[in-house]
């Protein structure tokens, strides 16, 4: 058997240019000019020959072979729908057949497989826990940290772990948000500059809503102090965007503890920073799972999602124009320029409608009909896009939960064995 799996049964007889080609035990029969259509392909170039064998031995998949066969005889790859385009894309290579000829109406089907393939690996992180590495200490106690406080469903600890995050997330931003009522901010500034001559029961609400923020505040600096001693990378942990919105909302904590009067010029920078707070909201993504499986379906469709701002601009200009000349005889105050004309066509395309700007004569209420039905199309288009890919991601996420982790079986396997 040689270096590429064939058999050379007999030298071909005569001026006879049929071969034969057994894969697997089927058998197919063909002419040397046929499969010298392709001549970079395997066949080609064991058939290239001035007296090539008579028969070869393949040791493949024949349903597979048989369309690339075909493909020698007609010149369209077509694929069979019942394998892996995985399987396919492999058997492809080994014959030496391009997988960019496949045919239009099997090129879906072909692509099905590499597309959850890609799909599975950008969700990974989300079904497969770190595994731990029984060789150093440190790094095994690193990545169960970093499996506590990133990975909800790594462990029932986890899930703890993240409910308790979660609370104290809702807590700070009802906290944040009780704190902008006007009598916490005028008892909040007497108290800082040292005016206050209300006794403890009357500021009692502004000192609980400052402990609760205190309390909040402690719980995500040990959580982001974790976080970031366990982190696989120190330099991607610290660029990640929401890792520098939690840093950042610490700050209010810290300025606590100055002085008075360095905190009254500090005042405008703190009120900064405490609006950064309310960006904690987005710690739901790693701990609910929808909205972690929500968030890959939106990268997944940010190239659909790109084009609607683009179609947006063009239709703003587009109808912003033609309100403009419908309305410039009506002498309606609102139209008075195309560029106000655009502010009337955006919030009319996004089906949002003020009524600040509304247009009086026949033709410019026609314009303002067109410009709502292409709106609505215009929100709708991109909805099934991004419903498509959260179902996708979902199926994909439970149908990997529903597996058996195929490396915890292969090390414990391999401990039996060792041990064996």
């Amino acid at each position: 058997m040689s270096s590429v799996g064939t058999f050379s049964l007999g030298a071909s007889e005569g001026s006879s240019e049929k071969i034969v080609i057994n894969v697997s035990g089927v058998k197919h029969e063909t002419h040397k000019s046929t499969l010298m259509t392709l001549p970079g392909s395997r066949l080609a170039k064991l058939v290239d020959t001035e007296k090539p064998p008579s028969e070869f031995f393949f040791d493949r998949n024949p349903e597979v072979f048989a369309h690339v066969l075909q493909y020698y005889r007609s010149g369209k790859l077509h694929c069979p729908t019942n394998l892996c385009g995985l399987l396919l894309e492999e058997e492809f290579a080994f014959w030496g057949v391009s997988d960019t000829d496949v045919e239009p109406c099997c090129w879906a089907t072909f692509r099905q497989n590499k597309d959850t393939v890609e799909a599975l690996a950008q969700i990974k992180h989300l079904v497969e826990p770190g595994q731990n590495d029984q060789s150093s200490n440190s790094r095994a106690w690193q990545q169960k940290i970093w499996a506590l406080f990133d990975n909800p469903y790594s462990s029932i600890t986890a899930k703890v772990i993240a409910i308790i995050s979660l609370f104290f997330i809702l807590l700070s931003i009802t906290a944040f948000s009780l704190q902008t009522e006007h009598i916490y901010l005028s008892q909040s500034h007497q108290l800082w500059t040292g005016n206050s001559s209300k006794n403890f029961a009357e500021t009692f609400p502004v000192k609980s809503l400052d402990m609760v923020e205190i309390v909040c505040s402690i719980w995500f600096m040990i959580e982001f102090v974790m976080r970031a001693v366990s982190c696989p990378s120190k330099c991607r942990f610290f660029m990640n965007v929401m890792n520098i919105v939690d840093l950042l909302a610490l700050f209010p904590l810290f300025f606590r503890w100055c002085s008075s009067m360095y905190c009254c010029k500090m005042m405008g920078f703190l009120h900064i920073m405490r609006c950064i707070r309310v960006f904690r909201i987005f710690k739901l993504m790693q701990h609910v799972f929808g909205v972690r499986v929500l968030n890959h379906a939106l990268r997944a469709s940010a190239t659909t999602l790109c084009t609607v701002p683009l179609v947006l601009f063009i239709c703003t200009l587009i109808f912003g124009t033609m309100i403009y000349y419908a309305e410039v005889d009506s002498n309606d105050f609102h139209f008075i320029n195309i560029p106000s004309c655009f502010w009337w066509a955006v919030v009319t395309l996004t089906t949002v409608g003020y009524g600040d700007m509304i247009p009086i004569s026949g033709q410019g209420k026609l314009v303002g009909f067109l410009c709502a039905m292409v709106g609505v199309l215009l929100i709708v288009l991109p909805v099934p896009i991004i419903v498509n890919n959260f179902i996708k991601f979902s199926s994909l996420v439970k149908t990997k939960y529903s597996m058996p982790r195929k490396k915890e079986k292969n090390s414990v396997d391999a401990v039996l064995s060792s041990s064996a």
